[in-house]
């Protein structure tokens, strides 16, 4: 909970300026305009956030597209929470508005 903290916390003072890193993260595809501005990969639970353009609802369908029906789905606390299990992993993707962006982070354990 204290990195999902600490990656809030990130997320409203970084920059929308980012570039853009990498197409996927532990076989979880990113959208074609992921900003990312954190990573923590070195060890399990993994970490990945990144600002999209994309609504909410393109965000939902990007991920269902790619990754098929998640496992369980709900809206926490304003954000929408998706629960899949990719390779064996249980994998989280959380969305949520950020003024002009959405915010995904993406949680592998």
């Amino acid at each position: 909970m204290r990195s999902l903290a600490l990656l809030m916390a990130c997320a409203l003072s970084a920059s929308v300026s980012l570039s853009v890193k990498a197409d996927s993260f532990y076989q979880v595809p990113l959208t074609a305009d992921a900003r990312e501005f954190a990573r923590l990969d070195t060890k399990l639970p993994a970490v990945l956030s990144y600002f999209s353009r994309q609504s909410l609802n393109e965000l939902q369908d990007f991920y269902l597209q790619q990754l098929g029906e998640p496992d369980n789905s709900a809206i926490i606390h304003g954000r929408l929470n998706l629960y899949y299990r990719v390779n064996q992993q249980q994998v989280r993707i959380l969305i949520s508005e950020q003024n002009e962006w959405r915010q995904v982070d993406i949680m592998v354990q």
